[in-house]
This record gives C-alpha cells, sequence and structure tokens, in this order.
C-alpha cells in the first residue's frame, strides 16, 4: 500500500511542522528520535503489510506529550496530548477515520507488559504493532543506551545506587539509571509484536547486556 502523492504532501508538511516544535531541550525524544523511529517503522513496513501514512504521521508525533512533559516538569501519558496530535493532522486534511488510527497507534506505544499492561496483539491494527515495535527499537541496542544516559540525565538520576530493582516498569523517575535497564529496556525484546522487530531487538539487547555487565565489572572494582 504505497503512499498516494496526497498523503506524501501530507507526510513532508507534517515532518516540517513537527520538526519545528521539536528543540534539543527535549531530551532523547528530540527530533532526531522521532526520524530514526519513523525509519525503523519503514523497515518494518517492508516485510509487514499497513498504511504508510498511519504509520509515518504516528512516527512523527508519537512524542508529543513529550512537549507536555518539559514544560510541566513530571510524566504526561500520550493521550493527554491527542487534542493537538488531532489539531495537526486535521490541519493537513486528514479524515476523522485517519485521525484516530493514529491516535491509537500513538496510545499503543506506551503500554508495556513490564508496566503490567495487558497486550492484545490479535486485536490490535498492523499499524498499531509496527509503530509500536518501531519505537521501542530505538530505546534498545547502542542508541538505547546513549538515550538511556541522556534520560536519566536530564531526571538527576544517578549512574547506580544499591536499591532493590522492581518487578515492574514504573514511568517517571527510577532509583537509577542502570535500573531503568533492568526494569524496562532489558524486557522489550519480548514484549515485540512482528517478528523482524523481536529479532532485531534481541541483537540489541545483547550488545546492552554486555555493556552493563562491563560497567559493573568497572564500577565494582572501583568501589573502596
Amino acid at each position: 500500500m504505497p503512499l498516494t502523492r496526497s498523503t506524501a504532501h501530507q507526510l513532508e508538511a507534517l515532518r516540517t511542522k513537527v520538526r519545528a516544535m521539536f528543540g534539543h531541550d527535549v531530551v532523547a525524544h528530540d527530533f532526531a528520535h522521532l526520524e530514526r523511529v519513523e525509519r525503523n517503522a519503514t523497515r518494518l513496513l517492508e516485510i509487514e503489510t499497513g498504511d504508510p501514512f498511519v504509520v509515518g504521521a504516528a512516527c512523527l508525533l508519537h512524542d508529543l506529550h513529550r512537549i507536555l512533559e518539559r514544560d510541566l516538569g513530571h510524566h504526561v501519558a500520550p493521550e493527554q496530548a491527542d487534542a493537538q496530535v488531532c489539531a495537526i493532522l486535521d490541519e493537513q486534511g486528514v479524515d476523522t477515520q485517519t485521525i484516530d488510527h493514529v491516535c491509537a497507534c500513538i496510545h499503543a506505544t506506551e503500554r508495556y507488559r513490564c508496566a503490567g499492561d495487558v497486550i492484545d496483539a490479535a486485536s490490535m491494527s498492523a499499524e498499531q504493532r509496527i509503530v509500536r515495535d518501531a519505537d521501542m527499537l530505538d530505546a534498545l541496542g547502542a542508541v538505547g543506551i546513549a538515550r538511556a544516559f541522556m534520560f536519566g540525565g536530564r531526571l538527576g538520576e544517578p549512574l547506580w545506587v544499591a536499591e532493590p530493582i522492581n518487578d515492574t516498569f514504573q514511568p517517571g523517575h527510577t532509583a537509577s539509571i542502570v535500573h531503568h535497564f533492568h526494569e524496562k529496556l532489558l524486557h522489550l525484546h519480548r514484549e515485540m509484536l512482528t517478528d523482524e522487530g523481536r529479532r532485531i531487538a534481541i541483537e540489541r539487547t545483547r550488545l546492552m547486556r554486555e555493556y552493563l555487565d562491563a560497567l559493573r565489572e568497572e564500577l565494582d572494582s572501583s568501589s573502596p
């Protein structure tokens, strides 16, 4: 299902709009992240069947709530940015049904089994599965490591503290950046809903585990 001339034009106009909204002060969820997620989704669309406009629009708009987080100073759910998402898509002449589908894809990006959410892949659209996997892939591997430290640093979290690791992930602050790896990031490969997403996630998780092993060894050797 390729983009039509009209939907391609809408997507490019949307890209220009979103680029202007996301500055460097939206840490780890900046425009570069949105473009990487879009590229991940394009890769998944080579195997999965889905509407490229819905997928592309959701990738570009899925972190609009991070702007609200920056302004409010606390965690904000994606649903809280629905009004902004709808207004932007409406400006581009996108029909209501498509807007609703884009919003559903965005909502899916903040649902995690490791946070206790119920994920029923069979009831989700292909576009929801693709966008969710594409977003989670950017939280893994070398880029995922970098983003974890960027975001944890913004929140003022320490590198590591000797406190228990939670059984489930909770949005917002964690005890340390290393805790965030163990409470969320190392679980994501099991959260993937597409075969290709899962394959890539397993590779990237292996790299993160190797890094964390090396980090822990250095931390232990530097302890008094």
